[in-house]
């Protein structure tokens, strides 16, 4: 699969897509091949001038930059206010943005006098509190789409399932979720673990979180993650020790040399295939790696974990039942 444009893409002109994270790497490419389709492109990150450069080079135009540090909670409902003021739909969340700690280091959460590592809050709480804030509005916009998708005619006469198209929501996790268990004891205090054992347990978290959001998640909504690949050229490890930097860089040039490791843009392809290819429309609660869905680490699957992962995250944000989704219950009872 390669990114881009793409005439049987889901998404297309006056449609919204909002990636996080995407003013460099992984995100920038995912963010250009969106742009592609004709999608509105919104740009996230922490540096604004950076954003500002890759939405002066996307294709098309009315993208927009927003900018917002995930270790600072209330920049990150800044950013969900920003989104819902600007723009009236929302076809595509990417959850892109993360960060790899070679230190532990710990991030204030109003639910918690200890605090939450690092890695955890940006790559999983900060996620997990965005696309909550922003869920009632790809709702919206999923019922939207199926009005729209239905008043097509001819088109699509005689297809399965025309009237439904709905708005999306693609996780990026990582493989090395596999080597984490479901301790949120790991998640704060000081005494936990950093590095790789930490990062590893955030892309757990992704994956739990999807499962149980995809099940919270009106019909109009889908909900996957995805193994990005492994690609050293990302600045994901710029906040990690200079060892475990330069560790990384010789794992990339080694990488490159013998084929083992992607470039950001084929890095890309798994995101971007989950945000536009019409194969995964109504595909839900499910794990890609290179564009195909394949089962993710068994603790991934327990309910007990799903749950109390998203009990605890309701938690430490000190969130209102009113701003997380399926506060009431989940959509449909337990196959």
């Amino acid at each position: 699969m390669t990114g881009g444009a793409d005439d049987d893409s889901v998404l297309g002109e006056g449609h919204v897509a909002l990636v996080t994270g995407s003013t460099s790497g992984i995100g920038a490419e995912t963010a250009r091949n969106l742009a592609a389709t004709g999608a509105t492109v919104l740009v996230h990150g922490r540096d604004r001038a950076a954003g500002e450069a890759l939405v002066a080079d996307l294709p098309g135009g009315g993208h927009a930059v927003y900018a917002a540090d995930y270790t600072d909670f209330d920049e990150v409902r800044e950013l969900a206010d920003a989104v819902l003021t600007d723009f009236d739909r929302l076809d595509c969340l990417v959850n892109n943005a993360g960060t790899w700690q070679g230190e532990r280091r710990l991030v204030d959460v109003p639910g918690s006098d200890e605090g939450v590592e690092m890695t955890v809050a940006v790559n999983h709480l900060a996620t997990f509190l965005l696309t909550n804030l922003l869920a009632d509005r790809l709702a919206a916009t999923g019922e939207r789409r199926a009005a729209e998708r239905g008043g097509r005619g001819e088109r699509d006469a005689g297809a399965a399932d025309s009237a439904v198209d709905p708005a999306r929501v693609v996780t990026v996790s990582s493989d090395l979720h596999r080597r984490a268990e479901p301790d949120l004891d790991a998640a704060t205090g000081d005494g936990g673990p950093s590095g790789v054992a930490a990062y590893g347990f955030s892309k757990l978290a992704n994956v739990l979180f999807t499962y149980e959001l995809a099940r919270r998640l009106p019909a109009g909504v889908t909900a996957n993650c995805c193994h990005p690949g492994v690609s050293p050229s990302t600045d994901l490890s710029r906040d990690g020790s200079s060892l475990a930097g330069l560790g990384w860089k010789l794992f990339g040039v080694v990488g490159r040399l013998t084929g083992t490791v992607d470039t950001a843009a084929e890095s890309a392809e798994t995101q971007t295939y989950l945000a536009t290819a019409p194969d995964v429309t109504g595909v839900s609660g499910e794990y890609f790696d290179d564009c195909e869905a394949v089962r993710s680490a068994e603790a991934t699957y327990d309910r007990d974990a799903q749950r109390t992962l998203w009990r605890a995250s309701v938690e430490w944000l000190d969130l209102d039942d009113g701003e997380v989704v399926g506060a009431d219950g989940e959509r449909a009872p337990e196959a």
